[in-house]
């Protein structure tokens, strides 16, 4: 867990420093109304990243994110303008979810295929025929008592983000306190010594991926309640946020790294990103490029054995003195 602690010690300085020029530069960016604004698109990214989290620790990745994200938003729709309960909407988002999650984590572990290449082409699959499906025509119109799901306050604070809190707690019980949560890193760290100690390997990298369209289908709901529609287009590059939030935080992209708090306060920067930029005077558009920096700097850092590096320099140092 070396290099996620040395991510999160990192976040946590680079968010002093921010906040600190953020203080002196633009005072009204603490505002009250800014911050609920943060927190509520912090917690609807960290509820789907916390899913990201659990495939990138058993070394899998999941790129087709965004086309289950669009399929849950419509499953959310259909059911909420046919007069399905609210808890009904949720529970047919997330197994609509946790299907398309099964189907990819079999494809991977059962034909033995590339993570990104098969999830890769499942994207192209779900969202042709989620456009078939809808003619690509929007959602509209989603009955007010639905809405509050997304929209709706508790005690002035969004309830997006009490739902973020119950699932960053009911994921931090699961990767540290029981079998499932060691079995992921166990198989992430060394898949074949997960095997020889009786892990069903297969079966943890398939149920890790259920996992991740579970909040996937969650994080839908609370967005299609949001905005109150949805594209058949939705979610398109929606999972490089994801990812992002994950390995920013201190996730490795080769398994057995990360965990509840890091993806938190990855979440936190990509969530705030558009938000800072702008209080930068910054445009917009360049959003998706820093994102993007962002996450090579932090691949970078995490793969760099620096100590090696510096043992190497005071090496060639002294052979050249």
């Amino acid at each position: 867990m070396y290099k996620n602690r040395k991510a999160i010690k990192a976040l946590i300085i680079f968010y002093t420093v921010i906040l600190g020029i953020m203080f002196i530069k633009a005072p009204s960016f603490f505002s009250i109304d800014n911050a609920m604004d943060i927190l509520l698109n912090v917690s609807t990214t960290a509820i789907a990243a916390l899913g990201m989290l659990c495939v990138l620790l058993v070394g899998d990745i999941d790129v087709s994110v965004g086309a289950i994200l669009a399929a849950c938003c419509t499953t959310t729709g259909i059911l909420a303008k046919a007069g399905m309960p609210l808890l009904v909407v949720i529970l047919g988002s997330m197994l609509v979810g946790v299907v398309l999650g099964l189907v990819n984590g079999m494809v991977v572990t059962l034909l033995k295929l590339d993570a990104i290449v098969a999830t890769l082409g499942l994207l192209s699959i779900y969202r042709g025929l989620l456009i078939i499906i809808t003619k690509g025509s929007w959602i509209n119109g989603l009955p007010k008592n639905i809405l509050k799901l997304g929209q709706g306050r508790v005690a002035g604070m969004p309830i997006p983000v009490y739902i973020m809190v119950l699932v960053a707690v009911i994921m931090w019980f699961i990767l540290n306190r029981t079998e499932w949560g060691r079995n992921f890193y166990a198989v992430g760290s060394n898949p074949d010594s997960a095997r020889l100690s009786g892990i069903n390997v297969r079966l943890t990298r398939i149920i890790a991926f259920a996992v991740c369209g579970v909040l996937v289908g969650l994080r839908a709901s609370i967005y299609t309640t949001r905005y109150g529609g949805i594209q058949s287009n939705t979610g398109k590059g929606w999972e490089m946020t994801l990812i992002s939030s994950a390995v920013v935080g201190g996730a490795s992209t080769v398994g057995g790294e990360g965990d509840v708090s890091g993806v938190f306060l990855g979440s936190l920067l990509v969530s705030a990103l558009g938000t800072v930029l702008v209080f930068f005077g910054i445009d917009a558009l360049w959003e998706q490029a820093v994102q993007g920096l962002i996450i090579f700097v932090s691949v970078a850092s995490y793969a760099i054995d620096f100590k090696k590096v510096k043992s190497r320099l005071i090496k060639g140092g002294a052979e050249n003195a």
